[in-house]
């Protein structure tokens, strides 16, 4: 058994005691499993073909409960060693009893040329299934950059409008001439009762601000005019003025924004077809799979299937 293929079995699966490459035949069942989701996928099988006495020991079985529907997998768990002649014709004599569907050869490693054109001749499907490595992620989206240019309306300026009316301000009280976005000033009636703060009587026009807000850059200032639903008292100077409403100006504010967006998911494996013959008969859903370039297999993918006493792969219950 590779270190690697026993390390991201006892992360994502568990930490168990098992025969040298089980858990590369289990890791591959539950591969095949989210590969073709709608299958049944079932580890370590004893089959005979119609007719037969011999058992042969099938590594993976996908398919239904039809044995001429199932896909028969043999697992070859290498760490440098090429998977030869020998192990495809081996196997090709289970599949001529058996007479599944597809036949599928799995490694971690290579297959040498003898094999590939046994393969070819026979109907077999060659792929890899391998520890996934950062030389994988050529080709393939693994940072996305987004540069952005967003736009909002620096501090306003207002022009207020006055009825004529004037009056002698409260001692100590806040002028409002100018901007109005301080929290400290007040409005009042004809008497200098204060009648409350000024941001809340103008919360209406913040709104309208937010709305008046170009969203292309296409204006340096944006000018707009707000009428009171009533008019009321301000302290300019040492005076009370009435006012009705007031003109407004504001600058056009650009602000930059560069993000960086890294998928967090661990990749663990990386499944690809090395060789489909002519005559391989696979799902859709697997072909596509299996496809150039490959399909990644993330942990958290991995993790949400076990096997059970029967060998059979299941979800596992949601906590």
């Amino acid at each position: 058994m590779t270190e690697r293929i026993e390390q991201i079995y006892d992360r994502a699966i568990a930490e168990e005691k098992l025969k040298d490459g089980t858990k590369y035949e289990r890791l591959t069942a539950i591969v095949f499993k989210i590969l073709d989701g709608s299958g049944l996928v079932v580890h370590d099988m004893k089959l005979s073909g119609d007719g037969k006495e011999a058992l042969h020991q099938i590594d993976v079985s996908v398919g239904d409960h039809q044995v001429q529907r199932r896909v028969l997998v043999e697992c070859k768990d290498y760490d440098s060693e090429s998977v030869g002649i020998g192990v495809i014709r081996d196997f090709n004599g289970a599949l001529v009893q058996l007479q599944p569907v597809q036949g599928i050869v799995v490694t971690t490693t290579r297959f040498t040329s003898g094999a590939c054109a046994y393969a070819r001749d026979e109907g077999i499907a060659l792929v890899q299934l391998r520890p996934f490595t950062d030389h994988d992620w050529n080709g393939r989206v693994r940072v996305v950059k987004i540069a952005a240019t967003g736009y909002t309306l620096g501090e306003p300026h207002t022009t207020w409008e006055p009825t004529g009316q004037v009056r002698l301000a409260p001692a100590a009280a806040a002028d409002s001439t100018g901007r109005v976005s301080v929290h400290e000033i007040s409005h009042y009636d004809a008497s200098g009762t204060r009648q409350g703060p000024l941001h809340v009587l103008l919360a209406p026009w913040r709104a309208e601000l937010s709305r008046a807000t170009p969203s292309d850059g296409s204006a340096d200032t944006v000018t707009g005019h707000h009428q009171l639903d009533h008019p009321v008292w301000l302290i300019q100077g040492h005076h009370l003025v009435e006012v009705t409403g007031f003109a407004w100006t504001a600058p056009v504010v650009s602000i930059g924004l560069d993000l960086e967006v890294t998928g967090s998911r661990i990749a663990d494996l990386i499944a690809h077809a090395v060789q489909l013959s002519g005559t391989t008969t696979l799902t859709e859903s697997l072909a596509t799979a299996l496809g150039a370039p490959g399909t990644v297999i993330f942990h958290d993918q991995l993790a949400r299937w076990s096997v059970d006493d029967d060998g059979v792969i299941t979800s596992r219950p949601l906590i």
